[in-house]
């Protein structure tokens, strides 16, 4: 009877040998800290200059066109913020009429994603993660919305497109 007790267990010995503790531990944070104050201040964007081509537009009479930035700051110092609906995070404007900047941060990661009007009638849309500390994002724009001149409120959609290459930006908060 004994010999049958331990063939019983060695399937669960078995099991148990083939698992491990490599020392990895998942920490699921619901909450990167942010709160609105993070958010105050002058927006300051940055973009390295490159140009860069459209393609994939929802209008295929903009695909192939060039959109060109350049590395001088453009600043917004009137940016307003405030609870993003369904309260996942925060919205931010500037206020202007077509708007300059807006977009969202969102409490759980400290994502944010954001839209620079150029100065080709063109909103460059950039995805990044807000460093608290030092109010810096350092984001990357991989698509665009090419809209209707002369710019109106609200601005008129022409196109989406996406961009070659995808464009590299930081935005400060100070």
């Amino acid at each position: 009877m004994p010999s049958y007790k331990a063939l019983l267990l060695l399937p669960l010995l078995v099991i148990v040998s083939g698992c491990n503790d490599s020392g990895d531990t998942i920490i699921v944070n619901s909450d990167c800290g942010l709160i609105r104050s993070d958010l105050l201040g002058v927006y300051t964007v940055v973009f390295a200059p490159v140009t860069a081509d459209l393609f994939n537009c929802s209008d295929p009479f903009f695909d192939g066109k060039t959109i060109t930035v350049t590395s001088a700051p453009i600043d917004f110092p009137s940016v307003q913020v405030f609870a993003s609906a369904f309260n996942t995070g925060f919205a931010f404007t500037d206020g202007a009429g077509p708007e300059g900047l807006f977009g969202n941060a969102e409490t759980d990661s400290c994502g944010m994603s954001f839209s620079v009007l150029d100065n080709e009638g063109v909103y460059l849309n950039c995805f990044g993660t807000l460093d608290r500390v030092s109010g810096v994002v350092f984001a990357a724009c991989d698509s665009a919305a090419v809209l209707e001149t002369p710019l109106a409120t609200p601005p008129q959609v022409l196109s989406d497109c996406d961009l070659d290459p995808i464009l590299q930006v930081n935005l400060t908060i100070h």
